[in-house]
């Protein structure tokens, strides 16, 4: 009976070290998933932020285009043309310019599906929502000062006399008869006329706010590329 007990206990231990085996196996199993969906976070992390460079590169280039024909349409205003087509034609493009759109889809799915926690690196995970409350307050002082400089469009008093009928993208779409209709007057030609004035003042505020506007968004890149360096090291693709 001593041998048939032994052999039973035997066998109860050899049931239980599977046990504990498999145990230890699946906990391993659920730590490098936990792991690699990690990584994985990071390498989303990663993408958008080499995302974000493109469009921050992007959007510097359209700033400096704008930013040199507001300086040219201004230069031209202040040394007073008998022409006013040499001003117009360059009005349209003071107005526009490519806005920096960050790319957050990663981050987004990481906080809105409660996975934060799964970030276990605190400095790395630090660096990152550091970057990204950075980025929107950068956001809403560009966002701020975009709507205060749109309201200067707008505050044109008598548009047909500006000219706006008489640049060149809206041009043709009045055709010759409206534009003979629509006639503008000389403003360009009196500094002291309310539309030359409140161009100069709109135009001055453009070249602020662009170089404002460069400064933040160039300031979202530097830390952008530190971050994009420390992600690299725990950006770990699947075997």
């Amino acid at each position: 009976m001593g041998k048939y007990f032994k052999y039973a206990i035997g066998e109860i231990l050899l049931v239980v070290i599977g046990i504990l085996l498999a145990l230890q196996i699946n906990n391993w199993n659920e730590q490098r998933k936990l792991e690699q969906q990690e990584a994985n976070y990071y390498c989303k992390i990663k993408e958008d932020i080499i995302s974000d460079l493109l469009n921050i590169q992007r959007s510097t280039e359209s700033l400096d285009e704008r930013q040199q024909t507001t300086k040219r349409l201004l230069t031209n205003l202040l040394k007073i043309q008998d022409d006013k087509s040499v001003i117009l034609k360059d009005y349209l493009g003071t107005l526009r310019s490519y806005t920096f759109v960050p790319s957050k889809s990663a981050i987004t799915d990481i906080t809105s599906s409660g996975k934060l926690e799964n970030l276990k690196n605190e400095d790395l995970k630090n660096t990152i929502l550091n970057y990204y409350s950075e980025q929107e307050y950068a956001l809403k002082i560009i966002e701020a000062n975009q709507n205060n400089l749109s309201g200067k469009v707008f505050d044109y008093e008598d548009y047909s006399s500006f000219g706006i009928q008489e640049t060149p993208l809206y041009r043709d779409i009045y055709g010759v008869e409206l534009q003979s209709l629509l006639t503008s007057t000389d403003w360009h030609k009196d500094p002291n006329d309310k539309l030359f004035i409140h161009l100069k003042n709109h135009m001055n505020m453009t070249m602020i706010l662009c170089q404002r506007e460069k400064q933040l968004i160039t300031d979202i890149e530097r830390k952008a590329k530190a971050l994009r360096d420390s992600l690299q090291t725990y950006c770990i693709p699947n075997d």
